[in-house]
């Protein structure tokens, strides 16, 4: 039986392949009659280069959120959003600072570029660049010039932010996975629900130094995810960050958690060997251990760790402060918080943020509605 579900299982990925194959084919044969989406990534860079990323789709008309759309149009809108159709082979020029690269999507409809960096503002952090779709076969409707934003932290910077999303700064029960699927397929951007002062914090963290700090998210979401991800932030006042997430395939569920999380948090830190960071996530999967780790490798590029207490075992408390205790002995610490408020005093206590965010917290919480 084992052996027949696997065949099985073989025959419906070949099934799959040779549909997106074809489908692709004959867009290319025959011209594409939706019209293209072009979504540039947030990119990020340093004072030698950028990397920016994005994808191509055929554009299936998302529009903004309410939080008073039906569970109908709830689950169309995530349908919509898993089942995209990518456009590969489509020939990108991409402009940044004077300079131009041309690229090609991938069979997964992804770009990505890197160009050297030019002139900076000394404390600036954010910059535009451009994407272009120049005429070629696949093009019947013309895409208008669309920008992008890439962060290049000023050389002055003291340090930046890493956070995780899920049931760190968005309430998502990843620790269920059914109560995890209602809210990701089920709940628009606006219906989602940030912790309590979240924005706050945050912002305090970004803007509290002489020159703006960068912020950087990773999470083990999809791409497909990626403009709900931007509208939740943008609804609920949480700064803007480079995103860092997954492709969605049956790979997706082969690569762990640890490992996605860990690759990318070497890969931000390396960009910045100079740079530290506070790195903030959640008791409910691995963010503990995953940053831990990185304590162990390089203890120079973290400042402190801040863990959302959203575990209900006991156990789970006495492994993450076993893990503080491990962190201590490299002078860093480990901070295991039930609310915004306990991260922030000690965000106060360190020198992070000013003084005056704790009165703003409190009175965020206080509210009813909180």
């Amino acid at each position: 039986m084992p052996r027949f579900k696997a065949t099985l299982q073989a025959l419906g990925n070949l099934v799959s392949e040779g549909f997106e194959t074809i489908h692709s084919t004959l867009k290319e044969r025959l011209q594409t009659d939706e019209t293209i989406q072009i979504i540039p990534y947030t990119g990020f860079g340093n004072q030698q280069w950028i990397q920016i990323r994005g994808r191509a789709l055929e554009d299936k008309g998302l529009a903004k959120h309410n939080d008073e759309e039906t569970l109908w149009q709830n689950l169309a809108s995530a349908y919509q959003r898993f089942e995209s159709d990518e456009i590969p082979n489509l020939r990108l020029q991409i402009q940044f600072q004077g300079q131009t690269t041309e690229v090609i999507t991938d069979p997964e409809g992804y770009f990505a570029a890197s160009l050297p960096v030019r002139d900076l503002n000394a404390y600036g952090l954010w910059y535009d660049y451009q994407v272009d779709l120049p005429e070629q076969t696949l093009v019947t409707t013309p895409v208008k010039t669309l920008t992008g934003q890439v962060q290049i932290p000023s050389s002055s910077c003291d340090f930046g932010i890493i956070s995780d999303i899920d049931d760190t700064i968005m309430v998502t029960n990843a620790t269920s996975t059914l109560n995890m699927m209602r809210l990701t397929f089920l709940r628009s951007p606006a219906s989602r629900l940030p912790f309590a002062g979240v924005n706050i914090f945050y912002q305090a963290l970004t803007h509290g130094g002489s020159v703006p700090r960068p912020m950087f998210y990773v999470s083990s979401s999809p791409w497909n995810l990626y403009d709900f991800l931007e509208e939740f932030m943008e609804l609920n006042s949480i700064p803007r960050g480079t995103l860092f997430l997954r492709d969605f395939g049956l790979h997706t569920f082969k690569a762990s958690h640890h490992h996605h999380k860990t690759q990318y948090i070497h890969q931000i830190m390396d960009s910045y060997p100079q740079l530290p960071f506070i790195l903030i996530g959640d008791s409910g999967q691995h963010d503990p251990e995953v940053y831990s780790e990185i304590v162990s490798q390089r203890p120079q590029q973290v400042k402190a760790i801040y863990i959302r207490d959203v575990s209900t075992e006991p156990t789970r408390d006495e492994e993450i402060l076993r893990l503080a205790e491990k962190t201590r002995e490299q002078q860093i610490d480990l901070c295991l918080v039930a609310t915004t408020l306990e991260a922030a005093r000690h965000a106060v206590q360190q020198g992070y943020i000013a003084t005056t965010v704790l009165e703003q917290l409190k009175a965020e919480l206080d509210r009813p509605d909180a």
